[in-house]
């Protein structure tokens, strides 16, 4: 145990340890797929995304792979959101534990938005001709336990990002671990999220913000595509239960996020449980760009050996439209 305990410690100064060197500088628009930033679930998203150490179930495999490992024999999970400009994007999951050996889930992301036209410097107004974005993860995710009170997990994924003709494939890898501490349901957790190698677009481009590119005679002269880093993310978070009471739980969770394309963010987030079965949660992103209040309700319940969880989430996006999630598991 106090191996353990140390070890946590020692993750805690990583963590920490940039925060003090740290400029306040956003290097925002240095990383691509950024829709895997985009916040799945409307459990955790009602908690403000302070759901690093709150992870379990095939939900986990979006905030935390180590969280699989408390999820049932079998379990399924399905998300949907909302996003500004007519995008849509969800989430499918699902996981199985298989006895001693840990659990194992398959996992998938997608982002989808309506055909849109192309517009040209000399055709402003369109050419005629669309185009639609194709932007999907698909991940293998295991589980287990190393002690009664710690556990770890990693996925491996698939990444693709495209843009009309110019796209990219790559892979990369999340990592989890989850402590226990067994003082009023208190657990710290930890996760690195969308770790992988530089990408770069396939095809050219003329670069209109380049006269040599663009005016070039007798024809402009297409660029390569730079490369870019995918959205990484350390997360350390930590939960806790003030209120144990037969029929009532209140949880408090935070979260702290360091990411290479923006500054830290923080994350707070509450949840009320009546009999396990009623929920209503609340929480607020501190460092939003815009907004930053959010809140959910939810229900579970037993049919048959089967557990049903329907959740919804708000969130307030500023001058952006609002966001509404809602989402589905089971537990079998």
């Amino acid at each position: 145990m106090r191996k353990t305990i140390n070890i946590v410690f020692i993750l805690l100064i990583l963590v920490f340890m940039p925060r003090i060197h740290a400029e306040e500088f956003a290097p925002v628009g240095t990383a691509v797929a950024q829709f895997l930033e985009i916040g799945l679930g409307a459990r955790s998203t009602g908690m403000g995304e302070a759901f690093t150490a709150m992870a379990s179930d095939a939900e986990a495999v979006f905030w935390n792979p180590a969280g699989l490992a408390d999820s049932g024999p079998r379990s399924l999970y399905t998300a949907y959101n909302t996003w500004p400009a007519g995008i849509s994007i969800g989430g499918l999951s699902a996981a199985m534990r298989v006895g001693r050996i840990g659990t194992f889930a398959l996992s998938a992301v997608y982002l989808m938005t309506d055909d849109m036209e192309i517009t040209t410097l000399t055709q402003p107004e369109g050419t005629g001709e669309f185009f639609a974005i194709s932007n999907y993860s698909v991940g293998l995710s295991y589980s287990r336990y190393l002690t009664d009170r710690v556990s770890v997990g990693i996925t491996g994924k698939m990444v693709h990002e495209g843009y009309w003709d110019y796209a990219y494939d790559s892979w990369a890898i999340d990592l989890g671990t989850m402590y226990r501490t067994g003082f009023r349901g208190m657990k710290i957790a930890m996760s690195i999220l969308h770790f992988g190698p530089e990408v770069q677009f396939d095809g050219e481009f003329i670069d209109y913000s380049d006269p040599l590119s663009y005016n070039a005679q007798p024809d402009p002269k297409p660029k390569s595509f730079e490369k870019y880093s995918l959205p990484v993310n350390f997360r350390f978070g930590l939960s806790i239960n003030p209120i144990e009471m037969e029929n009532h739980r209140l949880t408090t969770a935070g979260d702290m996020i360091h990411t290479n394309n923006n500054v830290e963010q923080y994350n707070l987030g509450l949840e009320y449980a009546f009999q396990e079965m009623f929920f209503v949660r609340g929480g607020y992103k501190l460092s939003a760009d815009e907004g930053g209040l959010c809140f959910g309700a939810g229900a579970k319940l037993s049919v048959s050996g089967l557990a049903l969880g329907v959740n919804y989430s708000f969130a307030d996006m500023g001058l952006l439209s609002s966001i509404h999630r809602f989402s589905l598991g089971f537990t079998f």
